[in-house]
């Protein structure tokens, strides 16, 4: 197994850590958490449902976090809100070599980003 493989297990362990716990105790109107796996990475996913549904009525992307083989380094990526197909950095902490970091930041949300709306 390469060292890209060993990353990519690494962060969907993580990811799914983080949406296990986000959504333990929180209500379905609230949004549920979920991530999709991607090329060196993934991308996190708010699923929203109506009050009276167990299916999800939409999703967003609210986060994508991807390594970078040629700098060596993790980066952190939100929608583009002018383009939602595109991702920009995100604004306070957009790149690390720490993965722990990364996703902590995402788990915590600290600035009402990724899981608020």
């Amino acid at each position: 197994m390469g060292l890209v493989s060993l990353l990519q297990r690494q962060v969907e362990s993580r990811a799914q850590i983080i949406c296990s716990q986000r959504n333990k105790s929180l209500p379905a109107e609230l949004g549920k958490a979920s991530y999709e796996v991607t090329e060196n990475g993934v991308v996190f996913i708010k699923q929203h449902f109506l009050l009276d549904s167990a299916h999800c009525h939409y999703m967003l992307p609210v986060a994508k976090v991807v390594w970078d083989p040629e700098k060596r380094i993790w980066l952190l990526m939100v929608p583009d809100e002018v383009s939602e197909s595109n991702w920009i950095p995100y604004p306070y902490l957009a790149q690390s070599q720490d993965l722990t970091a990364i996703m902590r930041e995402v788990g915590k949300d600290p600035k009402s980003l990724f899981w608020e709306n």
